[in-house]
């Protein structure tokens, strides 16, 4: 009378004895067992749809632990660029201040050769000057040439020592000649070749002539 659906609901269970046999129940028991059958009906078809809806969303966890995990592979890659980009970046500044120190010691150095070979010149000149005795003019113009000489040196920062009456220090001064003199031991007693400082260090050391006492032992 009520189908599969009765069936289904009474667990597969006949309740009928002959095929010809039927199973009386009263209208209200029916609309019972109808509306139970078709609330068992709602239910199995909510729980298809469950099971659906929790694999779908199983799936979705899925996706997301795989995307989470290349997520984090990216990151990793990412973090691993960053550093290396940060070390190349030292490294680049690390060689342009080496690059820069050493530009700055060539051109210390090339300025301090050519400021000795000056120096040099500025020597004879000045040697030439006490030979020329007569020749007034002449001397004028070698005068001239020394100021001149003088002025160069000046813009570049080439200091003299004139050292005369210190005393000796052997980080400036060379000695040539040690002279006895009543003048305190190890004191300069002539500048033979002029010393010179450029930017605060010894560019030439002067060549002296220092005392001893002679006056000491005695």
């Amino acid at each position: 009378m009520f189908g599969n659906s009765l069936d289904d609901f009474f667990g597969g269970r006949r309740y009928l004895q002959d095929p010809n046999e039927r199973l009386t129940i009263s209208k209200e028991q029916y609309e019972i067992l109808k509306e139970k059958a078709e609330k068992f009906e709602a239910l199995v078809a909510e729980n298809r749809r469950i099971k659906s809806k929790n694999q779908e969303l199983l799936d979705e966890i899925k996706i997301l632990k795989e995307d989470a995990r290349k997520l984090q592979e990216l990151e990793e890659k990412t973090d691993k660029y960053l550093r290396s980009l940060v070390r190349a970046k030292e490294d680049l500044e690390n060689y342009k201040k080496i690059t820069d120190r050493e530009k700055k010691q060539f051109k210390l150095y090339a300025t301090e050769k050519i400021l000795k070979k000056l120096i040099k010149h500025f020597d004879d000149l000045q040697r030439a000057e006490k030979e020329i005795r007569d020749n007034d003019s002449f001397k004028k113009g070698f005068q001239m040439l020394i100021k001149n000489f003088e002025k160069i040196l000046e813009e570049e920062q080439v200091i003299p020592m004139n050292c005369e009456g210190q005393d000796f220090d052997p980080y400036k001064h060379e000695v040539i000649l040690v002279k006895e003199d009543d003048l305190p031991e190890n004191r300069i007693i002539e500048e033979v070749d002029k010393g010179y400082f450029y930017n605060n260090e010894v560019l030439r050391p002067a060549r002296v002539i220092i005392s001893k006492n002679k006056n000491i032992g005695i």
